[in-house]
């Protein structure tokens, strides 16, 4: 296998989207922003129903999703992202599965801290199968001179401006009287909900806490431009700390946080390897075999989303999934956006969407097309959306093209 095919020959660093949008202002460029993908892969495959041989096209983010995609047997799935330390994760995790010997190996390297095997898991197996532009990001020394490719001795989960805001937020927390630790001795949910109202909403109701969370360099930090900011305001009358404390109340008390890897990052736990249930599907022993048969179809591309687009050929894309990436869009670019996307989905390609507010962020404009017409059940949108066990997003909606007569 070619593994120099990961990374195209010629990139183009090109305006932000996605994960490089995911931070305004305070976000430092072509740094590791996320080291997993904050959105359920099981919800994902609810919804787009992959068939066998389908060719995807997703933002890179933390590739979990896109590497849980390969259960389907896709063709292709294409990995859009301008950020190169994404597209950096995202090889070497594909990479993982493909040349370290072993699941357990592929789960040490990947889920378990203080791994100090994993250097030598490194060296030997994944660093001479790594294209250019990810040898060189893996190998870069940080500002105390240890390789980057160290953070898979100590806690991969850990890494990313994403992984460091949360981390400083949930210190604060804590200083603050959060006992987080609590809720892992929870045997139900109805033991969540006690723990919760008891020993992490007051710290949340702190007025030292709720003035940080009305400082928009903070929101900033922790992910959020203005737009997404104007979104969530809207989404409902409520001061956006209240909608913030409604979405971590449904994180930690909607689901058994024994299932839930999402809610296990917050609160500071790493990943529950006894508990299959409870990983990222994609390090899931069951789906492993797949996986690794089809991992060199994952294909990094260094691109804004639109102009990937534009070199694809008509009704060539059978899923496209979009994150929040409309959330940070003027309605004129998504227009632009949609007009490409309605030009390379083949007939009954779905697309994915997911957005912070609670309104689909699709001015319907984009829906006045003389020869194709999408359609969405607002229902099933809202049942997948109740069971996403990321819970951090206000709204979950799929549409399916659908071909006029």
């Amino acid at each position: 296998m070619n593994t120099k095919a990961f990374f195209p020959n010629k990139t183009t660093i090109l305006d932000s989207f996605s994960t490089s949008k995911f931070f305004a202002d305070l976000k430092p460029q072509h740094k590791l922003i996320q080291s997993q993908t904050w959105a359920d892969s099981h919800i994902d495959l609810l919804a787009l129903d992959l068939k066998p041989a389908a060719n995807i096209v997703t933002i890179a983010a933390g590739a979990c999703h896109a590497l849980a995609y390969l259960s389907a047997k896709p063709a292709a799935i294409h990995c859009v992202d301008d950020n190169p330390a994404q597209l950096a994760l995202l090889e070497i995790k594909a990479k993982a599965l493909i040349h370290l010997p072993d699941y357990d190996a592929v789960l040490k390297f990947l889920a378990l801290p203080h791994q100090t095997d994993n250097l030598k898991r490194y060296q030997r197996h994944l660093r001479a199968n790594l294209s250019d532009q990810a040898s060189h990001y893996w190998q870069k020394r940080n500002l105390i001179g240890r390789p980057r490719y160290f953070a898979f001795s100590e806690n991969l989960q850990e890494h990313g401006y994403y992984n460091t805001s949360l981390r400083a937020l949930r210190f604060l927390l804590t200083q603050l009287g959060a006992r987080f630790d609590k809720l892992q001795q929870a045997k139900d949910l109805t033991q969540q909900n006690q723990i919760f109202e008891q020993t992490i909403l007051p710290a949340l109701q702190n007025h030292y806490f709720l003035f940080l969370m009305r400082r928009r360099f903070v929101l900033n930090r922790l992910g959020f431009n203005q737009n997404q900011i104007t979104r969530l305001k809207n989404a409902n009358q409520d001061e956006l700390s209240q909608i913030l404390i409604q979405r971590l109340r449904r994180l930690l008390c909607d689901f058994s946080i024994q299932d839930n890897h999402f809610a296990q990052q917050v609160i500071g736990q790493t990943y529950q390897i006894q508990q299959q249930q409870s990983l990222p599907l994609y390090l899931q022993k069951e789906v492993f075999p797949q996986l690794r048969q089809y991992a060199h179809r994952v294909h990094p591309q260094q691109n804004r989303l639109i102009n990937f687009l534009q070199q694809q050929s008509e009704q060539s894309i059978d899923a496209f999934v979009l994150q929040d990436h409309l959330d940070y869009l003027h309605p004129d670019d998504i227009k632009a956006l949609w007009q490409e996307i309605n030009r390379c989905a083949a007939p009954g390609a779905k697309v994915l969407i997911r957005s912070l507010g609670t309104q689909l962020p699709l001015p319907q404009l984009v829906f006045q097309n003389a020869e194709t017409s999408w359609q969405t059940n607002a229902l099933r949108n809202q049942e997948l959306q109740n069971k996403d066990r990321c819970a951090l997003y206000g709204s979950l909606f799929v549409f399916e093209k659908i071909a006029k007569i």
